[in-house]
């Protein structure tokens, strides 16, 4: 005969064990989501090609033609010499992000 205790025990072993299974799916799933989107176009789904400018390295949608900037990359635009493309468009979505100076 099993005690009360015991089948306690193993309830809560076996929920455990099936927290950590699941867990570790969920990480296997979002990992692999993660994969399919990676350097992807937000807009259209199209690849996204790096090209250099002006010491930075941006995402270039070659479909619809969007630009996408990584973390930090549109500062490090914004210390460029204010001419051209950094002067007129930067400027403008520094203005508008509002983290313009």
């Amino acid at each position: 005969m099993v005690s009360k205790n015991e089948d306690e025990f193993f309830a809560k072993e076996t929920a455990e064990l099936l927290g950590k299974e699941r867990a570790k799916v969920e990480e296997e799933e979002r990992k692999a989501e993660r994969a399919t989107h990676f350097m992807k176009c937000p807009k259209c789904g199209s690849g996204l090609i790096e090209e250099s400018y002006r010491g930075s390295l941006i995402d270039r949608c070659p479909d619809c033609d969007g630009l996408w900037f990584d973390a930090g990359e549109i500062d490090k635009m914004s210390e460029v010499k204010e001419d051209g493309f950094a002067g007129g468009v930067l400027k403008s979505i520094f203005r508008i992000s509002g983290s313009g100076k």
